[in-house]
């Protein structure tokens, strides 16, 4: 298998139309020193900003091989776009050159700023640069958008396409007539992957009518005194359906159906959860015989339905949000048995969360049900049909509405236009068009925040698309995360039902005269007739080429067509309420009366690059699947040398095959699209005539392998690319060794960072998650913000925290949106996240942005012990996925990391100058770690853990009891977070040693062998960490290079071109495991080695915040099995590189420090054999600081390229 090693930055492409780009002037050619990457708030030239003292940054380049170049002092001026001068720093005798905050006169929105910088170097010469930067409204209410008003389409406008709707409750009152015995509501009718065998892992292909759900009435035995019953039927779905055998029937009291009114209308509310059907009578959800007697299972209690009722699981697949939904929509109906008749009225289809808009009514598909069967005999008080022997069913196709999309004309007056600016975002996502050009290569804005909190707009450089006279613009919409699917769990539609558009357009004239577009329903129009039939993140986008040139210009003045008038969207009438995301408990409705709209932090997520296929296989008749050679995350990009109208395309992705095993079954060799889950993730594209390039942008899918189908031959492999879509713009790290396993390694990591940065850190991108677990980003932070610039990406996530922190101060597990069953482990990333992006970019803002959030959180953690044990109450996961997390437990971890928490906060206090709760932090701290060492350390010397218990996955469980753990990830953790006092550290360092190069004994029972990595995602992140600080380099390389199961090695060895979810992902002898739904291939939590390998192996280690000062301490490997590495890292201050090659007992050590900055170097051997560029370490006119410790020589280098040779030992 090929595989595409990701180890170079990859430049975004630029904003078509913006003005965003290039890092501002740097001065004459004839200065004696370069300025370079001038950014205000991290961005280069940026637009729109809205921060009222934003921050600048430089960095300093030399000309030529100079050595020792720093600053000695800088000055700032800024002026408007007028030229007045509204800040001067005066000269600053300062080397700072990160995050020097703006203190001039207060800045107006929407306006242009040149800031002009000189810097002094320390030989007193000056060079000079300017750059630009530009405010947005600084302002939050919509007080600042002239009156613009979120618009869009009205009640009958909703987008449906029942092939792709997992969850939805149908109401139907089923009158069975006088002489006949059964009938009821038939849904899930006529899914084509079930009628086409290549599209379900069942490999069934039912023809038309034959595969369905039924819920049907059945009075047969009323008259004779039996209870009448209602019967749950599944037919078509699996080779054992047996379309006149019930699933499951339940006898219905007689005081609700009897002799009496068995044949008066009966009301049927149907509850659909991805397959899992609840049902009640009547209104009534107890309507069965024995209703109150019936236990509810483990699973019922852990994951109730939405509505009570008499359930039944017809997904055959599994019961709910964790596996395939064999369960949509589809068409909708009514059954009768052969003789009956029966009428169906008021039949809805409706959103299963409050405000329940109606997507479907039966009322208005009259004509369409007496079209498809002569059987229905009247629709005027509903659909009266009478069941025969030949056809027992009549449905009709669901589908209305395309996803929203809005245009306006408006006219620029004859005069000369200084800028036009425009301020857009949506509830949804959109795509914006003036006058027929997309205003740039964004994807998924606004992106997710907390939306009834914090939510984004962004703003464009429009000037040159806007001309004099006639003008047009509009928008195309979409999902995004504002309807739809939302993470796992039973939530559609987690925010509001449908989507909305706010914008304004604001033309600037060169005389000052200013004119406003802005979003109201009485000059907008709108159209729910979009190419964009259906676009939604996690199930995929519809396309009808069709369509679109039908509609071409309907961005320009040119288009004539009429579409409707746009309405105004009433938040109170369509927002969600009472939704449960991520199994948030209790229920939530979202309160907007704080809601801040806030120009873009950050970047937006643009395409990253692309990846041809690699190779083609037909793996069945017609089915083409193409393998990228590289899991990624974005979309597919598929090019039609010559298509005809109206035929359909398929495209579904995967991220592994079936592999030849047994457990396989006839899927050998297909697409595996198990561990997608309830997320359906695919495309439909139907063409128009002629050559046609199809490259959705309303979804988002992960996936190596792209399957097509609806083509008669497979496309060449150059018409076949995906296009990687991140919110990372360039990689910022590179690791380079003379293992090649290690390499690919590297570049797993790196791509499941730039995979999972999209929009939020997600812990997965393909299935039906897709959310900032807090767990994941807390223990990968630290690789995290060495491979990419993600600074304000962090900023953006601490905002989201801070929105769904709880009163209690209690960080969710999931942010933005909420909900999870973390505990400690992955709230404290509230603590973590800021504390390591602080040291990596040397941003004292935004920790003090943060810290209020931070001592409520704290304050959380204190008041959760529970007073008679000393244990936290929100313990929760422990080392997640990890081959001995059993033998742990939770709680070892918990009040580890509380120790943690509080020797950050104890620093995070000095910092931001807080005496009194540095003080307070220092006790708890003391009190805390000493409580450590007492419970969780036995008179043995051994870890001790609080293992079993009940918990959220089995809740009848015993109780949980104490037991000796001695596992890698308890020695580790507690070493690197100092947990263990003075006492117990060194023996634990010791048995963590021994541990590792041990055979150890996982929680099923086998025997691993030595070496193994037998950390989950907690312990993972700290075990290298914790060898290489206590003086075991040696056992750190031999872990990392361990290739048998388990480790980091044995997924590569199994094709993995990401880092896994789980260390047995899969495995040779095992394959999936029986984890088909529960596996990830792209999860970065295993890939924190990242930063071990860049600060340990390629040595560069920061000692200051930002890398002003830095250590180069390379690791050698002890064994010489990994005899040289390349590290280099993109400190805010320049380019830090760290390359060595060790042969024959020597090393040769070649190194660059950026300007301005200054590094501690640590290398082995004797001193007198040390030399920098060919002169001993004690000669050269660059060292200084020289000394010896613990058979380490350490000195310092200011900046510059430097040799360094030297031997090893002694």
């Amino acid at each position: 298998m090929r595989k595409l090693i990701l180890t170079l930055a990859v430049a975004a492409p630029v904003t078509i139309l913006s003005a965003c780009s290039g890092t501002g002037s740097a001065g004459t050619s004839s200065a004696p020193f370069d300025l370079a990457a001038l950014k205000t708030e991290y961005r280069n030239q940026p637009i729109g900003i809205d921060v009222t003292a934003p921050r600048f940054s430089w960095q300093l380049a030399a000309k030529g091989d100079e050595k020792g170049l720093s600053q000695s002092a800088y000055q700032i001026r800024v002026t408007d776009e007028n030229g007045a001068q509204v800040w001067d720093s005066g000269k600053q005798n300062s080397a700072q050159a990160l995050h020097i905050t703006y203190q001039g006169t207060p800045l107006r929105p929407r306006t242009q700023y040149t800031w002009h910088l000189t810097v002094w170097d320390n030989d007193g010469d000056e060079s000079q640069a300017m750059s630009t930067f530009e405010t947005g409204l600084l302002e939050t209410s919509l007080n600042a958008w002239n009156g613009a008003t979120w618009i869009g389409g009205d009640d009958d406008a909703l987008p449906l396409y029942g092939d792709y709707l997992p969850l939805f409750r149908i109401s139907a009152d089923v009158t069975i007539e006088e002489g006949s015995t059964a009938g009821g509501i038939v849904f899930a009718a006529n899914d084509p992957r079930m009628m086409d065998k290549f599209k379900n892992i069942y490999q069934v292909e039912s023809g038309k009518d034959e595969s369905y759900f039924k819920i049907e009435l059945d009075v047969a035995g009323v008259e004779d005194g039996k209870p009448a019953t209602l019967n749950f039927y599944r037919a078509g779905y699996t080779q054992d359906d047996t379309p006149d055998t019930p699933v499951k029937s339940f006898a219905i009291k007689p005081s609700l159906i009897n002799a009496y009114n068995r044949h008066k209308p009966h009301n049927l509310l149907i509850n659909n959860e991805f397959g899992n059907v609840t049902v009640q009578l009547d209104g009534n959800p107890a309507f069965w015989v024995g209703a109150e007697s019936e236990e509810k299972s483990g699973f019922q209690l852990m994951f109730p339905p939405l509505v009570e009722g008499a359930t039944v699981q017809l997904n055959p697949l599994g019961h709910n949000h964790d596996y395939v939904t064999y369960g949509m929509l589809n068409d909708v109906g009514v059954a009768a048995d052969a003789g009956s008749t029966v009428t169906v009225s008021n039949l809805t289809v409706s959103n299963m969360h409050t405000p329940h808009s109606v997507l479907f009514n039966g009322a208005e598909h009259g004509a369409a049900f007496a079209d498809k069967s002569s059987q229905v005999s009247d629709t005027r008080a509903g659909i009266r049909f009478t069941g025969s022997k030949d056809s027992q069913l009549v449905v009709v196709d669901t589908q209305s509405n395309g996803m929203p999309q809005l245009r306006t004309e408006f006219d620029v007056a004859d005069k000369v236009v200084s800028k036009a600016r425009l301020y857009v975002t949506a509830r949804g996502i959109y795509e914006y068009y003036v006058n027929g050009e997309k205003v740039s290569n964004d994807y998924y804005n606004p992106g997710l925040t907390q939306y009834n909190l914090t939510h984004l707009y962004q703003s464009y450089d429009v000037t040159e698309a806007v001309q004099n006279g006639e003008n047009a613009m509009g928008a195309r919409l979409g999902e995004g995360w504002w309807s739809g699917m939302l993470g796992f769990g039973n939530t559609w539609n987690g925010f509001g039902d449908r989507q909305s558009l706010l914008a304004q357009l604001i033309i600037t004239y060169e005389d000052g005269s200013e004119s406003v577009v802005i979003t109201e329903p009485g000059n907008w129009q709108f159209s729910d007739s979009s190419p964009v039939v259906y676009g939604s993140l996690s199930m995929g986008e519809v396309y009808d080429a069709r369509i679109a040139e039908e509609q071409a210009g309907w961005a320009t003045t040119s288009f004539e067509r009429e579409w409707e008038p746009a309405a105004e969207i009433s938040l109170e009438t369509t927002k969600a309420q009472n939704v449960q995301p991520n199994m948030m408990r209790p229920a939530q409705t979202l309160s907007y009366d704080n809601m801040k709209l806030i120009g873009q932090i950050g970047e937006p997520a643009r395409e990253f690059t692309t990846v041809q296929a690699k190779s083609v296989e037909e793996v069945r008749p017609g089915v083409f699947v193409y393998d990228l050679g590289q899991n990624i995350v974005g979309v597919p990009r598929l090019h039609f040398a010559n298509g005809k109208a109206g035929e359909a395309v398929t495209v579904r992705f995967a991220e592994m095959l079936y592999p030849d095993l047994p457990e396989s079954g006839p899927n050998v060799g297909m697409i595996m699209t198990e561990n997608y889950r309830a997320a359906l993730s695919q495309d439909i594209y139907i063409m128009t005539d002629g050559e046609q390039t199809f490259e959705p942008h309303f979804t988002s899918h992960g996936f190596q392998y792209i399957e097509i189908t609806g083509v008669d031959k497979p496309l060449p492999l150059e018409a076949v690319n995906g296009v990687v879509v991140s919110s990372v713009q360039a990689l910022t790290a590179r690791y380079e060794s003379s293992d090649q396993k290690v390499n690919q390694l590297w570049s797993n990591l790196t791509w499941s960072n730039v995979d999972n940065f999209l929009s939020v850190p997600t812990d997965c991108p393909q299935r039906n998650e897709r959310m900032g677990w807090s767990g994941d980003i807390n223990v990968f932070a630290p690789t995290a913000t060495y491979v990419s610039d993600a600074s304000q990406f962090m900023r953006r996530h601490l905002q989201a925290m801070r929105d769904t922190q709880a009163e209690s101060g209690r960080y969710a597990d999931v942010a933005p949106v909420g909900g999870g069953f973390g505990g400690v482990l992955w709230g404290v990333a509230g603590i973590t996240v800021p504390w390591e992006t602080y040291w990596q970019y040397g941003d004292k803002g935004l920790l003090a942005e943060h810290y209020s959030s931070m001592n409520e959180y704290m304050t959380f953690l204190h008041d959760s012990i529970d007073s008679e044990t000393g244990l936290s109450t929100d313990s929760g996961l422990g080392d997640w996925l990890g081959p001995q997390n059993n033998q742990l437990g939770a709680d070892y971890l918990a009040t580890a990391y509380h120790i943690y928490a509080l020797d950050i906060m104890k620093q995070v206090a000095v910092i931001l100058d807080d005496d009194a709760m540095a003080r307070e932090y220092r006790e708890q701290y003391d009190e805390r770690k000493a409580f450590f060492n007492d419970k969780f350390v036995n008179d043995e010397m051994q870890t001790v853990g609080l293992v079993g218990g009940p918990s959220m996955f089995n809740p009848v469980a015993p109780p949980a009891e104490w037991a000796v753990a001695d596992t890698q990830t308890s020695f580790a953790v507690g070493l690197a977070m100092n947990a263990f006092n003075e006492d117990n550290a060194a023996a634990m360092a010791e048995k963590l040693t021994h541990s590792v190069s041990s055979q150890n004994v996982d929680d099923a029972g086998k025997t691993r062998p030595a070496y193994s990595l037998m950390t989950g995602f907690i312990g993972t992140a700290w075990i290298s960490k914790a060898l290489s600080e206590n003086g075991y380099t040696d056992d750190a390389y031999r872990l990392l290079l361990n290739d048998q199961y388990p480790s980091w090695l044995y997924p590569i060895d199994q094709g993995a071109t990401t880092i896994w979810e789980r260390l047995n992902g899969y495995t040779v002898e095992d394959g999936f495991g029986g984890n088909n739904s529960m596996n990830s291939f792209n999860h970065y939590s295993f890939g924190a080695i990242g930063e071990w390998l860049i600060s340990h192996s390629g040595g560069i280690q920061r000692l200051s915040p930002g890398f002003k000062t830095f250590a180069l301490k390379p690791e050698f490997d002890p064994q010489n099995e990994i005899d040289w590495v390349k590290a280099e890292y993109d400190s805010p201050y320049g380019k830090i590189s760290s390359h060595w090659q060790v042969k024959d007992g020597k090393f040769d050590y070649r190194v660059t420090i950026p300007a301005n900055t200054t590094a501690t170097i640590s290398l082995p051997g004797a001193q007198q054999a040390l030399k920098i560029d060919g002169e001993n370490v004690n000669a050269s006119k660059f060292v200084t600081n020289v000394s010896r410790a613990d058979e380490l020589n350490t000195f310092s280098l200011g900046s510059g390229t430097y040799q360094i040779t030297g031997a090893i030992n002694e």
